[in-house]
């Protein structure tokens, strides 16, 4: 029974385009933010990009259990266990921002250390540690918003996926790095995907809690 169906195409376009656009912006922010950092020097670059690395560790961890929690999510919303569905994202939530928490606080008392793993240089651990410590405040944020956008492509909400995708980069966060380097040159930078994810995690709950709601 199952065929070539326009209908078919259209919620799978739904649903893969939003995400793909997600993507594409993420390499987009990383290259004006890597665009900003360079005017300040080669030491600055390697400092941030190896905060960069370092923040992705936690930040894919929580990418994979909001789209490990996917398929549950959207079997039980297909055949209308509303009540399973809304323990799954709670217990994905519970999980994954006691785990960032954790790993935020390691980060923000050992990004000296940690910065110092990959380079010896004391200018870069001095630049690294500081900018380490504002991208790690974000990573719950950042943590919500991505369970969010899990169960949006979950239930097949491509719009809502499409509308955080395009508020995290283009509304929010590229914006927020001119105003954070013309503030505060430089460090700044650091603080900008913190400022964005905070925005769209309070969009994220609001959405959520009606999404589970209704």
């Amino acid at each position: 029974m199952f065929s070539f169906d326009i209908a078919i195409l259209k919620q799978i376009c739904a649903v893969g385009i939003p995400a793909a656009i997600q993507n594409l912006l993420n390499v987009t922010g990383m290259t004006v933010l890597n665009n900003f950092t360079a005017s300040y020097g080669t030491t600055a670059v390697a400092a941030m990009g190896i905060s960069q690395k370092i923040n992705m560790i936690p930040m894919y961890i929580s990418m994979g259990l909001s789209q490990g929690v996917m398929p549950l999510v959207g079997y039980n919303y297909a055949s209308g266990n509303r009540d399973r569905m809304r323990k799954a994202v709670t217990f994905a939530t519970r999980i994954s921002v006691s785990f960032i928490l954790l790993m935020t606080m390691v980060y923000f008392v050992g990004a000296r250390g940690l910065i110092g793993l990959f380079m010896k240089d004391e200018e870069v651990i001095a630049y690294g540690s500081r900018f380490l410590r504002g991208m790690c405040i974000g990573l719950v944020f950042l943590t919500v918003d991505f369970l969010a956008v899990g169960v949006f492509q979950a239930c097949g909400l491509g719009r809502y996926s499409l509308t955080f995708a395009i508020l995290r980069k283009v509304v929010l966060e590229i914006p927020a790095l001119f105003i954070l380097n013309w503030l505060w040159p430089l460090y700044g930078l650091a603080y900008a995907q913190t400022c964005a994810e905070f925005v769209l995690a309070i969009a994220a709950v609001i959405l959520l809690r009606k999404i589970l709601r209704e």
